[in-house]
């Protein structure tokens, strides 16, 4: 597959809601701010920051669908698999 075609099947996978984070962070970029970007490093925060909204969501969508776990059976499951013991 190429780089075209997965990042369709990403945008054909992915709720408008989101789509529509990205969209308005991609316009951002174009326009002028009302306070210019300092450095490159706050552009990567900004970036850094739309990824942990974008994985949030995701997550929440995928918890809604049924797809996720629930936490004290997710902690237990990380205990066993690192080997860490119970509290007590």
């Amino acid at each position: 597959m190429t780089i075209k075609e997965l990042l369709l099947l990403e945008i054909d996978n992915t709720s408008n809601e989101i789509l529509e984070d990205i969209f308005n962070f991609l316009k951002s970029l174009k326009t002028t701010p009302k306070q210019p970007i300092a450095t490159y490093r706050e552009l990567l925060e900004r970036i850094d920051y739309l990824e942990a909204v974008v994985g949030i969501r995701k997550g929440l969508e995928e918890f809604e669908q049924g797809k996720g776990i629930p936490a004290d059976q997710a902690l237990l499951s990380l205990q066993n698999k690192f080997n860490i013991p119970p509290r007590q």
